[in-house]
């Protein structure tokens, strides 16, 4: 095992490149920032590895950096004995985090400050983002716990799955089913033949596109809604009162577009 150590008592930022393997980063009390390299098996080669990473502190006007970068071209075909590399951090609260790997497991636990993460293959779960969350897989189910900022999260295989996002949110993917439990802002969904799921919206606007998922959409009680809802060959329900005429009074405001191919759309009360 290799282990660094680093006081970042200021803002921190973790830049995390791991091509394969597992990384978990998990924000604590204090001012220091941990960092150790591990792997499932010992081997030359794996020791070679993680001898050889770059692990280092930079220190500057806005802020410490901490980089953490596992160079790709050392791994044989990303096999290396069938020895997993493991990557583990531990930060203060409050850290951004970007990382980049093509099929490691990703899991954040505690509060974190942004977060920009592309992976290829491989599950992504991560605790409190309270800033912006961007999120790029192809191949991973992707869980986050809750957004306080904007979030965009990409995926054509995998499952997406969101506790709360505060800001506005952008959802895609091809075969996955996305969920959100609580949309504070604006919310854009789309999936080939993965369903839609938003347990309860707030205000702005919700739009929902997919050709054979089914889609779900609860308006917050007290929030006025204007529905424009189509499917070619599904059922269309609701359990809202519905008429012809634009929607009247004072109070928050949801505008849902949904359109599906072949599956069913249902609106109903959070």
């Amino acid at each position: 095992m290799r282990r660094e150590t680093f006081t970042t008592s200021g803002a921190l930022r973790l830049d995390l490149r791991l091509p394969s393997g597992e990384i978990e980063v998990e924000t604590v009390d204090g001012d220091e920032t941990l960092v150790e390299l591990d792997s499932t098996r010992d081997t030359e080669e794996v020791r070679e590895v993680i001898d050889s990473a770059r692990i280092e502190l930079r220190s500057g006007v806005g802020g410490d950096e901490v980089i953490v970068d596992v160079q790709r071209k050392r791994f044989r075909l990303f096999d290396l004995g069938r020895a997993d590399i493991v990557l583990r951090v531990h930060a203060p609260h409050g850290a951004d985090v970007e990382l980049s790997t093509v099929s490691a497991d990703v899991r954040g636990r505690g509060r974190f400050g942004s977060l920009d993460a592309k992976t290829a293959s491989g599950d992504f779960a991560f605790g409190d983002v309270g800033g912006r969350a961007r999120i790029s897989s192809a191949s991973g189910d992707i869980t986050i716990e809750r957004v306080g900022g904007d979030a965009t999260v990409n995926t054509a295989s995998g499952d997406v799955r969101v506790g709360r996002v505060e800001g506005d949110a952008v959802l895609r993917s091809a075969s996955g089913d996305v969920t959100v439990a609580d949309a504070e802002g604006s919310v854009s969904v789309q999936t080939a033949s993965g369903d839609q799921r938003i347990a309860s919206v707030a205000s702005g606007r919700v739009t929902m596109q997919s050709a054979s998922g089914d889609q779900h959409v609860g308006i917050r009680r007290g929030t006025r809604v204007h529905i424009d809802a189509k499917t070619m060959s599904g059922d269309t329900s609701t359990e809202l009162d519905v008429s012809d005429e634009p929607p009247t009074g004072d109070g928050p405001q949801v505008e849902l577009r949904a359109t599906a191919m072949s599956g069913d759309i249902r609106i109903v009360r959070a």
